[in-house]
């Protein structure tokens, strides 16, 4: 009963954390409205013009933002296919009551393919904050401020 009882624990606690998965396929920008017809989210980089108009980005800007995002696809792009792939496993693990250990094993390979493209998108946004001037930078920090689920309100 003993052993039944953890596996049930275990397996509640990684639903719970399910979520955080699926952040990752929010990048800067990405909300429900910008997924496409059949459910999915949009291809790598179509947030650029959000941002670009969120800080009002001269011509010279918008070169250097965009080939700074293209620049990082060759990164972003394998490890966003590795992990929907390892999602996958991990859930159908999840609904056909695969053991704890094999579940285990499964979240830590996603939890490292999430931080491994955390960095890659921290460092993006770190280059493109060096672009911006500073009020472009409070611009651009106040729009980062509204994604995700803490959403900030906009300064007016």
């Amino acid at each position: 009963m003993f052993d039944k009882l953890t596996k049930l624990l275990i397996v509640a606690g990684y639903a719970c954390l399910f979520s955080g998965p699926l952040l990752i396929y929010q990048p800067v920008g990405a909300d429900e409205a910008k997924k496409t017809s059949d459910g999915f989210e949009k291809p790598y980089g179509y947030y650029v013009n959000p941002i670009l108009e969120a800080v009002k980005a001269n011509d010279d800007q918008r070169k250097k933002i965009t080939a700074i995002v293209e620049d990082l696809r060759p990164t972003i792009e394998p490890l966003r296919k590795k992990f929907r792939e390892k999602q996958a496993v991990f859930l159908s693990g999840m609904t056909t009551g695969a053991s704890a250990e094999d579940l285990l094993c499964a979240q830590r390979e996603l939890s490292q393919i999430r931080g491994e493209i955390n960095d890659q998108y921290l460092l993006m946004r770190l280059r493109i904050r060096k672009l911006l001037q500073p009020a472009q930078q409070i611009a651009y920090d106040d729009f980062l401020a509204r994604q995700g689920w803490l959403k900030k309100k906009p300064i007016k």
